[in-house]
């Protein structure tokens, strides 16, 4: 039950007098009192409704889960495709350089003077 202060009884006594004062503050009173009463009553209700509005605001803990389960997956399609490309590309890479290792020895072997000298020799070119 509200209680009005001392001070404001004692405004009220001075202005209205001490039988109107009287009056005036019993009205107060019930009506913080019914005022009090309503928000006990409304209390539940506003609770239930934050809740509620909260709950459609945030995410729920098994949104936020599938969220990053989502985001891993993507994550990892990803990086298999990256891996998938770059294997392919070294695959083209070390046949690139096998090829490239093989003309370097053919060159090496045709442009040596030796070599040269035996074919020479088995072709009987002078």
């Amino acid at each position: 039950m509200s209680i009005l202060s001392y001070e404001i009884y004692k405004i009220l006594e001075e202005e209205l007098g001490k039988d109107k004062a009287d009056k005036v503050v019993k009205v107060l009173q019930e009506s913080l009192s019914k005022i009090e009463e309503k928000v006990k009553e409304q209390k539940p209700i506003l609770k239930v409704e934050v809740k509620e509005e909260l709950l459609k605001e945030l995410v729920t803990k098994e949104e936020f889960y599938g969220e990053i389960r989502a985001l891993r997956l993507e994550l990892e399609r990803r990086i298999d495709k990256v891996e998938a490309d770059l294997g392919r590309r070294i695959d083209r890479i070390e046949l690139l350089l096998k090829v490239l290792i093989g003309l370097v020895v053919v060159g090496l072997t045709l442009l040596n003077p030796a070599f040269v000298e035996l074919l020479k020799i088995v072709f009987a070119v002078r």
